[in-house]
């Protein structure tokens, strides 16, 4: 696989997501179809609440169920009771709130109710530096922190989009909460709790944290190989769920168990000027025939044999071609060029570069400085289009095909920096799947 080019100086960069891979790479992925979804007690950054209905429902019969990479539970809270069922998270602040949660009385429910739940920059803030003992302001410091952090990370980070919205954190503990009332709660490493209930009549959902996905719970710390021989081990019947970066599918693959792909909606967004793709390509595996398991009314899942490619992250650089002075401050450059190997070993089919353009044109996901900060306002797309024969720009030979996008520069420091040649051309950015060009084993 190509290494990633180190990310040029100087680009204006297109939030566009696209799906570009090395030349006629088969590129096709499975979707889900849209459905409601309803949280539980609280979002994870890598939940499975849009996931959580099928998953519960892929379960092979047992009496004992143990989730060990709990974060919010979802599938727990989605499938049907067991004689016992465990949950475990090595994030110790994650195992107290649920500890919190199934002994809450009625009356402290009643008092947690009357507690701040909108909104509110300076009330999170205030929280989030707090230390309380009590164990009711303990649960109401994690429950508003998660549900108002950006993205649920539960950082020191207020989401500005939940100003003011009132969350139905207390209702949801309401219908949730008793669900909790027979579980049994570790704070723990994945291994001692899976080896201390495993057995024939156990099922395992597995969701640990996804190598390369940086979504910080965790990633940094697992350790794919370890987790792949617990596996090997269990006499229980297991589902697991992982991304396709790592050697984690591929250590599944070599070992005989099925492996399927599907793409879900993405809670982390990640990349092009603090924003990502969309939808997140991930891994269904098992040891047991969980295919047949999922059949109607499941078959929407779409399960599809995982081919082996990685999804990565990726940029792209090409020139700005012409930049025109006066009230215009027009800026043309290339974005993708076909047939051409770009600096990762990369090569695009003019096909390839058409779905991209028009992907863009059609989720339009914005413009950024250098892949770090959004200039949505301080620059305006004018024009979007395909080469459709080759031709000479400005004394440069453009090949039919090319993607061509053309600005206007709104912002003065930006111009600035284009005419003393310090912003020199487009950048892309998104993710890709690798996989061998055409004649290549």
């Amino acid at each position: 696989m190509a290494k990633k080019a180190p990310t040029p100086r100087g680009r204006l960069e297109l939030g566009a997501r696209i799906r570009a891979a090395a030349a006629k790479a088969e590129l096709a992925m499975a979707a889900l179809a849209p459905e409601a979804v309803e949280k539980t007690i609280w979002s994870s950054p890598a939940g499975k609440k849009r996931l959580a209905k099928r998953l519960a429902a892929m379960l092979p019969p047992h009496r004992v169920y143990v989730e060990p990479f709990a974060g919010s539970a979802a599938v727990l809270f989605n499938k049907e009771p067991a004689e016992l069922e465990v949950i475990n998270d090595a994030d110790t602040g994650v195992a107290d709130a649920y500890r919190l949660i199934k002994g809450l009385t009625p009356q402290q429910l009643t008092r947690l109710e009357k507690l701040p739940w909108t909104g509110d920059k300076d009330t999170f803030l205030r929280l989030y530096d707090s230390t309380p003992t009590s164990d009711l302001a303990k649960l109401h410091r994690f429950l508003y922190v998660t549900h108002f952090s950006y993205m649920k990370s539960r950082r020191r980070g207020f989401s500005p989009t939940h100003a003011g919205v009132p969350a139905t954190t207390v209702a949801r503990l309401r219908k949730h909460g008793p669900r909790l009332a027979k579980v049994r709660i570790y704070g723990s490493d994945y291994e001692p709790v899976v080896r201390k209930y495993d057995g024939p009549d156990t099922a395992f959902f597995l969701d640990p944290p996804y190598h390369g996905f940086h979504a910080a719970v965790g990633e940094a710390q697992f350790q794919e190989r370890r987790f792949a021989n617990v596996l090997k081990d269990l006499k229980g019947k297991w589902l697991l769920t992982y991304g396709v970066r790592g050697e984690l599918p591929r250590l599944l693959k070599e070992a005989g168990y099925p492996v399927k792909r599907i793409r879900t909606k993405r809670a982390i967004r990640r990349g092009v000027g603090g924003d990502g793709p969309t939808l997140m390509t991930q891994i269904v595996s098992a040891n047991y025939d969980f295919v047949k398991k999922a059949a109607s009314p499941f078959e929407d899942l779409d399960l599809e044999d995982w081919d082996g490619c990685e999804e990565t992250e990726f940029r792209i650089a090409a020139p700005i071609l012409k930049a025109e002075e006066g009230e215009e401050r027009y800026v043309l450059g290339i974005v993708l060029e076909p047939e051409t190997v770009d600096a990762q070993g990369d090569i695009y089919s003019a096909a390839e570069i058409r779905k991209a353009a028009h992907r863009f044109m059609e989720e339009f996901g914005g413009l950024g400085l250098q892949h770090q900060v959004r200039v949505n306002g301080r620059v305006k797309v004018l024009e979007s289009y395909l080469a459709p024969q080759d031709l000479d720009i400005d004394g440069t030979a453009v090949k039919g095909g090319t993607w061509l996008l053309a600005v206007r520069v709104l912002d003065d420091e930006l111009w600035s920096m284009v005419r003393e040649g310090q912003l020199t051309g487009l950048s892309i950015g998104g993710t890709a799947r690798r996989g061998p060009a055409e004649g290549q084993a």
